[in-house]
């Protein structure tokens, strides 16, 4: 697989040319075979998508993109087929068209991946250099943007996980859909296959596949883990090679994996966990992802996790955040009234049909997770979009606006809310939240930013809660965090350091990835410790 990489941009307007002066300096460097590098300057759109036809394989581009985060911060997401439409301002800030080059491109049968390396400019007046900030940002830009040219396209290596006890079987680990990687157990150590990427891209399912053969044909493993949910292409290439094999097969549920992932690259046998993601298909039919464990070999188990709200649509709720919202008020006994809806662009049949699917819960799946929180939260305080052009759009604005928070926090700057245990389980409620508010809110910058803040103290505070419940009924001080809400830093390090003042033993990735690249070798951990 041979990943492009495109600089974007024009010299006319400041740091506009900063796609265009990254991809330069790494022209001059020393790259993988397996990357290709071209420029495009003041590119139109029908060039751009006329161009990208030419191309056999996954693409980044480099541009700078307005994306709501600091200035000079950088970002990557996947842009999604069905979803380019929507991206304007957030993939370019030239006016080269980017959307509907993109647009255009896929109509015309372009079906490969495209990536966004995006820079948020400090400065785009008409000038034709750089601005002195991002000047100075340019190393560290370079650095990041290799770094993510290896994680889209490593070199072919593995890697190998030490364990600290070893397997009762040989084991291959088929991951998950997004952020592919193999995994093959064995005695104590876990080799883990370079990312296979997206597998909505048939060249990384032909990756895979190939992948898979050449591991098979080297030695047959005793086991074959997949992902819990059964439509995903590696769960159904997993359970067909069993079947061919006539070996056995065994579903892992996702967040277990996750935590999984983290206790084996750092050597523990036994610790709580907490799996906080986007979602993940659960044991009881429900959308999982903020999740308390127990983790321990062949006997697991789930200690908590949010109570779960509607998704009214599905996959539909996640593109449209404002639908997350109104499932929430309606969930917290809310009334959806025609001003609010007004406010939030929804028409009345809009809110009247999700207020159905919600209430007799049809196609509106129970989602307890973390991200969809962030995402229903984003949409109150009015910095969600209408619909998402990227994985995690919504929380990476809300992380952005906490951070540009500078104030001062009051006893009345609060989110309430609540814990119930029942039996051996503790739910965290988050219905006072979307009660707080009166519909006719609207938020001004500073206030929203203020609000960004107090949430994310809210959700580390009630994830703290969850652990300490934990300890109760385990007596256990050691904690894993993994999944990709820890990617947030602001949340990820207040947690840490109220666990650590607090006598916890705190462990993250470090070696792979907190998102779904990491599953795999945590398959592996769950099944190699089952009798």
């Amino acid at each position: 697989m041979v990943l492009t990489v495109v600089g974007i941009g024009s010299r006319q307007a400041r740091d506009d040319a900063i796609g265009l002066d990254l991809v330069e300096s790494l022209q001059k460097m020393p790259t993988q075979t397996n990357i290709a590098i071209l420029l495009w300057e003041n590119a139109d759109a029908l060039t751009v998508a006329h161009d990208l036809l030419e191309l056999d394989g996954p693409v980044l581009v480099v541009d700078c993109a307005d994306m709501g985060v600091d200035r000079g911060e950088w970002r990557t997401f996947s842009l999604e087929k069905g979803q380019i439409k929507h991206h304007h301002g957030s993939i370019s800030t030239h006016g080269l068209g980017m959307a509907e080059a993109l647009t255009i491109a896929r109509e015309l049968g372009f079906g490969h991946p495209v990536h966004l390396f995006g820079i948020q400019p400090f400065d785009l007046s008409p000038l034709p250099t750089l601005s002195s900030p991002m000047q100075e940002r340019l190393p560290a830009l370079l650095r990041a943007l290799m770094a993510t040219i290896h994680n889209l396209c490593p070199p072919d290596e593995q890697q190998v996980i030490l364990l600290a006890e070893p397997l009762k079987r040989s084991i291959l680990a088929m991951g998950v859909e997004s952020k592919n990687s193999l995994a093959w157990g064995s005695r104590a150590q876990v080799t883990l296959s370079p990312p296979l990427g997206d597998l909505a891209d048939p060249t990384a399912r032909t990756a895979l596949e190939e992948a898979v053969r050449r591991r098979m044909d080297d030695a047959s493993p005793e086991c074959i883990a997949v992902d819990l949910h059964p439509d995903m292409f590696p769960s159904l290439l997993g359970r067909r090679l069993a079947r061919e094999r006539g070996i056995p097969v065994i579903a892992v549920q996702h967040h277990f994996a996750h935590a999984a992932a983290c206790m084996a690259e750092s050597g523990l046998k036994e610790s709580l966990a907490l799996a906080f993601d986007g979602m993940g298909w659960g044991t009881d039919a429900t959308l999982w992802g903020a999740e308390l464990l127990h983790m321990v070999p062949g006997q697991s188990r789930r200690l908590g996790t949010f109570t779960p709200v509607p998704l009214p649509g599905g996959d539909a709720a996640v593109r449209r955040p404002v639908r997350q919202l109104l499932a929430r008020r309606v969930d917290a006994g809310v009334e959806i009234s025609a001003g609010w809806c007004q406010r939030l662009g929804l028409s009345a049949t809009e809110a009247a049909i999700w207020t159905h699917q919600c209430r007799n819960h049809l196609h509106a799946p129970l989602s307890h997770a973390a991200g969809r929180l962030f995402d229903a939260f984003a949409a109150q305080l009015g910095v969600a979009p209408q619909t998402i052009t990227h994985e995690g759009e919504p929380a990476i604005r809300l992380e952005a606006l906490a951070r540009s928070f500078s104030g001062k926090i009051f006893p009345h700057h609060h989110l309430p809310f609540s814990l119930r245990e029942h039996g051996e389980m503790v739910y965290i409620d988050w219905r006072e939240t979307f009660r707080q508010f009166p519909e006719d809110r609207v938020f001004g910058p500073d206030e929203a930013a203020l609000w960004a803040y107090v949430f994310h103290q809210a959700v580390a505070a009630a994830m703290l809660a969850m652990v300490e419940f934990g300890t109760k009924r385990t007596g256990l001080g050691t904690v894993v965090l993994s999944g990709g809400v820890f990617m947030n830093k602001i949340l990820t390090q207040r947690l840490a350091g109220d666990l650590q003042d607090r006598g916890y033993r705190v462990f993250q990735h470090q070696r792979v990835p907190t998102g779904d690249a990491g599953i795999a070798l945590g398959q592996v951990w769950m099944i190699g410790g089952m009798e």
